[in-house]
């Protein structure tokens, strides 16, 4: 008992000595083996997300960077600091990603794909894929029919009127325009596309509730596998790669080193090419990057989408000004087109202001230091874990006056809209998102489509009358209904 008593001690003595080494982003005490996490839950938990948790612990230790535990880890988060987290965005000694349990089995066991990889092998693979979707027409008109062929649909579903919800017809939607452009061609069983719409969201929320802990507490999975979440995770992985296998099967099937009608037949040509320059082109690879392609698009596009339509219902002033001004150029039996971005400036500057007070991913990273440097004063060691609270920078108050407010107006000049300089939504440098381009065009066209045919009303007595959202790694409005009227 005594000697169990010492060690104990001399572990605490150990941490504290390792906690306050000189020049060390400060933060609060981690305890042996579970860090910081117990602290970080109950903030986030009475906050009501994390993002609002990062910013409170940077207030209390009056610091931009900040030191927590996780687990046996320590992971540093950027708070506040708009130049701290350019340097990390485009420098590149950050442009690295971690390697631990949650990322390993988000990855499916393999360091591949384009979100969650870095090196040599991922600057190969994001530039083949960067490449491909610029072949496919990004930004280009035939991209530009899909979006519009799924407005019409959703348009189509709205008719009836009446009590709705928006975000079932929108996902869909995304995803069938990303389908086209991967497979060569829509889903058309809409049994098969509502599998893989679940599927894709099940297990976004799987990793949400599980990544966090299992990231921390890795030896859970071997424990407590049931609870700890890590079989869910493992079979939703199952469901999704053998989902994705059956499609790149019919592809292989059907191979011609003549075809170049998507992105698979294309990844394909990669691999069977004699003057291929490496093997990362390979099976699992493919549904690695099809994935990180499906989760980041539906993910960003649908979920601002969903807030953007709960504004207006809360919003009904800038519903109606939003309104006047889509009537004032484009005529109500016409689609919007993108070349009527330039005469929108109130749409634009309300998408933008949304995106800046809710976006999907309030938190982005993780970047791993691929070398000893320094940062914000302090000094980082190679391989330390990087967060970026992205939202601190949204709601700077010398950058945005007034910044809790939905003020479209600040993003536009005499009639004219000014982009937003200050957003992070899609990140910067080289891992900025590829499929910004797409998202923003999906975005921009059904918003606009859909706000031109209908109003969106509180349902009478039920509401909404607030914004409340889903906390998690990413963040969501808790769902909701509303009162679809034809205009």
């Amino acid at each position: 008992m005594f000697i169990t008593v010492v060690l104990i001690i001399l572990i605490l003595i150990l941490v504290v000595v390792k906690h306050k080494v000189k020049n060390q982003p400060p933060g609060p005490f981690p305890w042996p083996v579970i860090g910081n996490q117990f602290l970080l839950k109950r903030l986030t938990h009475k906050l009501g997300a994390q993002h609002f948790a990062f910013i409170e612990l940077s207030k209390r230790y009056n610091s931009h960077l900040i030191s927590l535990g996780s687990g046996a880890n320590k992971v540093l988060v950027v708070s506040g600091s708009e130049s701290c987290m350019m340097e990390v965005l485009k420098s590149e000694e950050f442009e690295g990603r971690p390697w631990n349990a949650f990322i390993e089995m988000r990855n499916m066991g393999k360091k591949q794909g384009i979100t969650m990889n870095d090196g040599d092998e991922w600057r190969e693979i994001r530039g083949w894929t960067m490449r491909t979707m610029r072949s496919f027409g990004f930004g280009k008109q035939n991209m530009l029919d899909m979006i519009k062929n799924e407005l019409n649909i959703i348009l189509d579903k709205m008719k009836k009127g009446g009590v709705q919800r928006l975000k079932p017809m929108i996902v869909p939607a995304v995803l069938n325009v990303l389908w086209m452009l991967t497979t060569g061609k829509p889903f058309g069983d809409d049994r098969k596309l509502q599998y893989f719409t679940e599927l894709l969201e099940r297990r976004a929320r799987a990793f949400d509730m599980n990544g966090g802990f299992l990231a921390a507490f890795p030896w859970l999975r071997y424990v407590a596998p049931e609870t700890s979440g890590y079989n869910l995770l493992v079979t939703l992985n199952n469901e999704l790669k053998a989902f994705l296998m059956d499609i790149i099967n019919e592809h292989k099937l059907k191979y011609s080193p003549e075809n170049n009608d998507d992105l698979i037949d294309l990844f394909l040509h990669e691999m069977y090419s004699e003057n291929s320059s490496s093997s990362i082109f390979n099976e699992d690879q493919l549904v690695m990057v099809l994935i990180d392609f499906f989760l980041a698009g539906c993910t960003t596009t649908a979920t601002s989408m969903d807030f953007l339509f709960l504004i207006m219902v809360l919003h009904q002033d800038v519903q109606r000004k939003l309104q006047q001004e889509i009537d004032s150029v484009i005529p109500r039996d016409e689609f919007p087109e993108l070349k009527h971005k330039i005469k929108l400036p109130y749409t634009e500057a309300v998408i933008t202001e949304s995106q800046r007070l809710w976006p999907p991913f309030p938190i982005i990273g993780p970047r791993r230091c691929l070398r000893d440097t320094n940062l914000g004063g302090y000094k980082i060691p190679k391989d330390s874990t990087i967060l970026l609270n992205m939202y601190s920078i949204h709601v700077d108050p010398v950058l945005y006056p007034d910044p809790h407010t939905f003020n479209p107006e600040r993003f536009i000049k005499d009639g004219v809209f000014e982009p937003n300089v200050n957003s992070l939504s899609f990140g910067k440098g080289r891992r900025r998102c590829p499929g910004e381009m797409l998202a923003k065009s999906a975005m921009f066209l059904l918003f606009t489509g859909i706000m031109q045919k209908y109003t969106l009303l509180p349902v009478p007595g039920k509401g909404p009358t607030s914004l409340e959202i889903n906390p998690g790694l990413t963040i969501s409005p808790k769902p909701y209904q509303s009162l679809v009227m034809p205009r």
